[in-house]
């Protein structure tokens, strides 16, 4: 009897949050699905499923994260919160992409518990103290750029 996708993804979340991946991304083929897993930076093949695994699999996340199942010609993308073993929570971002017989699909994997403290963001003073004001205004929006998943000192952010 073959798994269900919500069995298969929720097996494939665990296994990236316990290799601390940041991302998971799926390139499907004619045959098989390559699962790789972006872990400290490096993209690594963690796993081969069958494309039709994977078209069940894309049709079961494209729903829970609020993407149209019936279309695969336009980038769509989506979010989902995930809870890893009861405790620690994550927000899934997803993203598709057309090809041309299917679609690819990347999960980013935002960990919502380890975000550091202000005063650990190598901030200048002026810039904490501008940011603290920004923080009590009721409206507006704070934009930080970057790259994701930087090493802080054992904080990862």
């Amino acid at each position: 009897m073959q798994e269900s996708p919500s069995v298969i993804a929720e097996g494939l979340m665990e296994k990236a949050i316990e290799q601390q991946a940041s991302d998971i991304h799926f390139t499907p083929d004619t045959n098989e699905t390559n699962v790789y897993m972006r872990i400290h930076g490096k993209r690594i093949l963690a796993n081969r499923i069958s494309t039709l695994t994977y078209r069940k699999l894309i049709a079961y996340y494209k729903f829970i994260s609020g993407m149209d199942i019936g279309e695969m010609q336009k980038p769509q993308d989506g979010a989902m919160p995930f809870t890893y073993k009861g405790q620690q929570h994550y927000s899934l971002r997803l993203s598709t992409l057309p090809l041309k017989q299917s679609e690819s699909l990347a999960i980013r994997i935002l960990p919502q518990s380890d975000a550091p403290m202000l005063e650990k963001l190598f901030l200048f003073p002026f810039q904490l103290q501008l940011l603290r004001q920004l923080l009590t205004e009721r409206t507006g929006i704070i934009l930080f750029t970057g790259p994701t998943c930087c090493v802080l000192g054992d904080n990862v952010i």
